[in-house]
């Protein structure tokens, strides 16, 4: 019998979009065996693809708390740490937390051989 292995690095309440259609209002970026994976708001991976093939830059116009992220071709924006529950409430992320987890996950990519610009 093996033991289940937590991921390397999980991220909850992310905003992800592709365009300006919203995909995940609490979704999840998981970093797990060198693959970075999107998941929905309910776990359904939205994408996924290796470290090294992963593509992400700063959003200006968003202080650099989102995320210009390209998998598979596909660009999506991801916002890290954005929506904060509280019971049945949302509200926005605190802003700090946000560039922070945003920081992170642009030098996890650059460190798993990934392009960060």
């Amino acid at each position: 019998m093996t033991a289940h292995a937590e991921p390397e690095y999980v991220v909850d309440q992310v905003q992800i979009g592709k365009g300006i259609r919203p995909l995940a209002q609490h979704g999840y970026v998981i970093v797990e065996n060198g693959v970075l994976e999107l998941l929905g708001s309910r776990g359904r991976v939205i994408d996924s693809a290796p470290m090294g093939r992963v593509r992400a830059s700063k959003v200006r116009f968003t202080g650099g708390k989102t995320l210009a992220m390209r998998l598979n071709g596909t660009r999506y924006h991801v916002s890290p740490k954005w929506g904060d529950k509280a019971g049945h409430l949302v509200r926005p992320g605190r802003p700090h937390e946000v560039e922070r987890a945003a920081d992170e996950l642009l030098h996890l990519i650059e460190a798993g051989g990934g392009t960060v610009g």
